[in-house]
């Protein structure tokens, strides 16, 4: 990026010369107070976040936080109060809302051209081959536990499909022992009656690990591959300005497409009552709404570029979003702290 240049780091058990680069501390608050410093960007376990980014802000300097933005609502609280105390700008690297497929299903999702998001199932199933039963992301009180360390991720996409807030969480776990607890599972409901299950799962092989994201809309199931989206899968009842909105998927591909009026409802077979006449040519019910609607679409979607690239250009966007805040106090950040503070909220309760 033409616009950032490393200054500095800071790393404790830092060991070697890259003088030529950039200036290095061994102590974090020594870093911060460094005057040809304009953001800090803080990439510690959890239980850090949030006594460095006050820190930080407090010193003058804006912030990327490494998401979770705390690991106590009191904490992700006082962020938020010292942000609006300094006047510093703050986000929190929720980088998947940067993602190509996550923006473009968020703008599908509140078109509403395929009626309300109703149900959202993720599923997520992590390697645990890195993560000895030592590592700090185990230990809860460093890293919050699956849900606020890395559901966090998962929470925040939901949140950003729908304008509905979340009213209701419910939680279990289970543990291989009293250290780790490797399977986390919940259920949110939203106020406008939105549906929500999360299961993660840090227990298996590098070679099984994936993630995958389910919406269903009232005209539209669509299935998204990996914890960086990368593609997917569509099924959907549309017109033509819905048509247009699928087609505009990255690297969209139709499979298949036909007339509702020659397809054939199979939720009821032959002899299951009377279904003449019961359902229009050109248009289909849903909760009770009708819909004017007159083809079926499948097809899928891809981004080209590899998992690491796309990866880097969402961490290349919020960090030009932040530059575009701290320049321009009218733009609106695509992930605020209390975006981050709400996803932490849900987090929590998950936990709990």
């Amino acid at each position: 990026m033409d616009n950032i240049e490393v200054v500095a780091i800071s790393d404790s058990r830092y060991h070697g010369d890259h003088s030529e680069k950039y200036k290095v501390y061994t102590d974090w608050k020594l870093l911060i107070q460094a005057n040809d410093i304009d953001i800090i960007s803080i990439v510690t376990p959890p239980s850090y976040h949030a006594e460095m980014a006050c820190a930080a802000m407090l010193a003058g300097k804006h912030v990327l936080l490494e998401k979770p933005i705390a690991i106590t609502n009191e904490d992700a609280n006082m962020v938020l109060e010292v942000a609006k105390a300094t006047g510093k700008i703050i986000t929190v690297d929720h980088m998947l809302r940067y993602n190509p497929i996550i923006k473009k299903m968020g703008e599908l999702s509140k078109s509403n051209l395929f009626g309300p998001l109703r149900h959202v199932e993720v599923s997520n199933y992590a390697q645990d081959n890195s993560l000895n039963p030592d590592h700090w992301f185990w230990k809860e009180k460093k890293s919050g536990g699956i849900f606020i360390e890395h559901g966090v991720h998962f929470f925040d996409i939901v949140n950003s499909l729908t304008d509905q807030h979340c009213t209701e969480v419910k939680g279990t776990s289970h543990r291989r022992n009293e250290q780790q607890r490797d399977q986390v599972a919940a259920i949110t409901k939203y106020n406008e009656g939105l549906i929500a299950s999360h299961y993660h799962a840090f227990s298996g092989p590098g070679f099984f690990e994936s993630t995958t994201i389910r919406l269903i809309f009232d005209l539209a199931k669509i299935e998204i591959e990996g914890w960086i989206p990368l593609h997917g899968r569509v099924r959907a009842i549309v017109n033509e300005n819905s048509k247009k909105i699928i087609e505009e998927l990255p690297g969209w591909k139709t499979s298949e497409i036909s007339d509702i009026e020659g397809l054939t409802d199979i939720s009821r077979p032959e002899g299951w009552g009377d279904m003449e006449d019961e359902t229009p040519q050109k248009s289909t019910f849903a909760y009770g709404i009708e819909y004017q609607v007159d083809q079926m679409l499948s097809g899928t979607f891809e981004i080209a570029e590899s998992k690491s690239v796309v990866y880097g250009n969402c961490l290349k966007d919020i960090i030009q979003d932040l530059i575009s805040k701290i320049e321009n106090p009218d733009h609106q950040l695509r992930i605020t702290a209390a975006d981050a503070q709400e996803s932490l909220r849900m987090a929590i309760a998950a936990t709990d």
